[in-house]
């Protein structure tokens, strides 16, 4: 009477281990830059309340805020350092991970409206692209 085989051979098993260590060399470091990415993108989203205080500021006044001008709390988040507002640009920097990234914002008042100009040093590859 001949035996069949029932389950996997040894050589199998190592050959599907193989695949799966390969799959994760490739997945590990583009989900990491993936997450950096994201993180990158709350430093934005933090400047926003500063982004609406120095624009109606400008709306009301007819020109930009100085330094003091514009009250805003400072916010420090896990990823965030802090924000500034020198008068001229509002600077995000990370922490952590993000340590080395610094987003600038620089705002341009014309006729009653304002722009914004995002701008990164840094590590940029983890800057949003609207920044880079």
């Amino acid at each position: 009477m001949k035996k069949t085989q029932q389950g996997f051979t040894l050589i199998e098993l190592m050959i599907v281990v193989a695949i799966i260590g390969i799959l994760a060399a490739i997945a590990i470091p583009a989900y990491q830059d993936y997450t950096r990415r994201a993180q990158a993108s709350e430093l934005i989203s933090v400047a926003a309340p500063v982004k609406t205080a120095v624009s109606e500021f400008a709306v009301v006044n007819g020109y930009l805020p100085n330094a003091g001008s514009v009250n805003f709390s400072s916010v420090s988040t896990d990823l965030v350092s802090g924000v500034t507002w020198n008068g001229g640009s509002i600077s995000v920097t990370g922490s952590g991970q993000l340590s080395s990234l610094t987003i600038s914002m620089d705002p341009t008042l014309n006729s009653g409206s304002v722009t914004w100009e995002c701008n990164s040093s840094g590590s940029v590859e983890y800057a949003p692209s609207s920044c880079q």
